[in-house]
This record gives structure tokens, sequence and C-alpha cells, in this order.
């Protein structure tokens, strides 16, 4: 089941781990207006929402969908 539940989850997320949007899409291989979309509305493909998340992680921020949906640092 994946952790990234909402977009306000992804926009916390990102500004934890000191990313931009462009340097977010960088890691991804997106374009940065991708990642504007995405926290806007969360992708349902659970390929690219398992990309997000390792990418957050390789920045030092895990995500969490329990208790509630959040951020934290790993």
């Amino acid at each position: 089941m994946p952790n990234l539940i909402n977009t306000l989850q992804l926009l916390a997320a990102r500004k934890m781990a000191g990313m931009t949007q462009r340097g977010l899409g960088a890691a991804l291989g997106v374009d940065d207006r991708q990642i504007r979309f995405w926290e806007r509305r969360i992708p349902t493909d659970p390929r690219k929402v398992a990309r997000i998340e390792q990418a957050l992680l390789a920045n030092g921020v895990a995500l969490f969908a329990e208790p509630t949906a959040g951020a934290r640092f790993a």
C-alpha cells in the first residue's frame, strides 16, 4: 500500500527534503510542470507513487499513511 495519500503531504515532504519542484522533477526524470500537477492531483499509477516515495526517501524524508498522512525525516 502506498504511503503517498494526498497533495499536501507531497508538498510538505518535498519542502522538508529541501527540494524544488525542478529538483524533484530532475530526480524523477520528469519536467517540473509534472511535479506541479502532482502537487494538485496525486498520480494514480502505483509505480509513479513508488518512484516519488523513493526519491523523497533518498533525500531524507519518509512518507507515512497511518495514523494520518504525513512525512518525517528519515
